[in-house]
């Protein structure tokens, strides 16, 4: 198995475990990966995942040498993404945990989480364009909205390393640790939300994901629907 999944209380975690491959993620790997997800969201007893790497690297994007072997199948606009799960939205809060590489298909299943803790070894970028490969992951979708649009074409258009002080600074994660404790910490901060009253947590969490797309009208009339309903 390249992807491992366990639960202690109330949060599962999630990890990546393929090091001799910098845990890049191959077409078994994304179908695992997205068992696990499934997994978690029907567990009514898990409230919030970590997402994590192996071996101290979160994940070096898509296996390429898989890619050329044909190993994913054809993408297309309604069919999975390459890392499966990334053009869903969990119900439930997903925090990543990183270490070392975060490159291409792994920086966007990293943006696909709510939040991102990351140690100082992190780097993060889309590799990926080097390689003739655009965004399939929602990269150019999420970032801007995380980050704003003229640093997001920053990272997007240059498909340089971001080292994770300056990724810190831009807002791409939201704690620093020192090496080695990223996942700690995540866990930390995941229990931290695990403890916190399961229903009003979902409706701050749908109202923040989803005003972006609405009027401001109507934002505040369901921000006022979802708290009423988890009061």
């Amino acid at each position: 198995m390249t992807v491992r999944s366990e639960r202690h209380g109330h949060v599962h975690t999630i990890t990546l475990d393929r090091p001799e491959r910098r845990n890049a993620v191959d077409g078994p790997t994304a179908g695992q990966l997205a068992l696990a997800v499934n997994a978690f969201e029907q567990d009514d007893e898990a409230r919030v995942a970590v997402l994590t790497g192996a071996a101290g690297t979160f994940c070096a994007g898509n296996d390429l040498k898989a890619m050329a072997a044909g190993d994913f199948p054809t993408p297309t606009a309604d069919g999975p993404p390459p890392m499966a799960v990334t053009r869903s939205r969990p119900s439930k809060p997903v925090i990543a945990a990183i270490e070392g590489y975060c490159f291409g298909g792994g920086f966007e299943l990293a943006l696909w989480c709510d939040l991102r803790v990351a140690s100082t070894t992190a780097e993060f970028g889309l590799l990926n364009l080097e390689h003739g490969l655009p965004s399939l992951d929602g990269a150019t979708v999420r970032l801007p909205r995380l980050i704003g649009r003229a640093r997001a074409l920053d990272i997007i258009l240059t498909a340089r390393r971001v080292p994770a002080r300056e990724a810190l600074d831009w807002g791409v994660i939201t704690t620093l640790t020192p090496p080695g404790e990223a996942l700690a910490t995540a866990h930390t901060l995941a229990n931290r939300l695990a403890s916190l009253p399961p229903a009003a947590l979902a409706a701050a969490r749908t109202s923040t994901l989803d005003q972006p797309s609405l009027d401001e009208p109507t934002a505040l009339k369901q921000e006022a629907a979802l708290a009423l309903q988890a009061h």
